[in-house]
């Protein structure tokens, strides 16, 4: 009888344990094994691949042209869904309510996904989730008063402009507005 150590069957175990769906488990173990040894040569996972980064609004050609995607104390309604206007209730982002807040919004069907930072009293600011130099989720630092990506250690301002690389592309910042117990941000499409 063969030992499991000198690459026998233990034929103390169950049966299923050692086969399942007429598959042997060494063999499929040693599969994967022959996979994983084969990507490694190829040198897969060694290149930081570029984040796929959806643009900014263009000043040019937004509904709002010229305005600045991070002005404080905007007044006044926010536009429509059909203009890239998107609800976030606070009650949704308790940690909003307060300046120095700050918390990740994401509306998967709005295409967005950004870190907001209650600045100051009145004054929102959001940015890209996602980090220009390598596809990365950033988040907010308060102790620093920056967006940092945990991978590289890029830096970004509020205004999503690079304060430290590796990244060299500024993240997308996005307009605010609050009205009543909602955040409004301008996504443009």
């Amino acid at each position: 009888m063969k030992t499991p150590e000198a690459g026998g069957v233990d034929h103390h175990l169950a049966p299923e344990l050692t086969e399942v769906a007429g598959v042997d488990r060494r063999a499929a173990l040693r599969t994967l094994l022959r996979g994983t040894c084969a990507l490694a040569a190829l040198g897969c996972g060694t290149d930081w691949r570029d984040a796929v980064v959806l643009p900014g609004p263009d000043p040019e050609t937004a509904p709002d042209a010229g305005a600045s995607p991070a002005v404080c104390g905007d007044a006044g309604p926010p536009g429509t869904p059909g203009e890239g206007w998107v609800e976030v209730p606070l009650s949704e982002h308790p940690a909003l309510r307060e300046p120095g807040g700050h918390g990740h919004v994401r509306v998967p069907s709005a295409l967005l996904d950004v870190v907001v930072v209650h600045s100051a009293d009145g004054c929102y600011r959001a940015v890209w989730r996602t980090c220009t130099h390598g596809d990365c989720a950033v988040d907010w630092d308060g102790a620093l008063g920056v967006v940092e990506c945990p991978c590289h250690g890029s830096r970004f301002g509020l205004d999503g402009q690079v304060v430290r690389g590796p990244a060299s592309r500024p993240l997308a910042a996005f307009r605010t507005l609050r009205v009543g117990d909602s955040l409004f941000l301008l996504r443009p499409r």
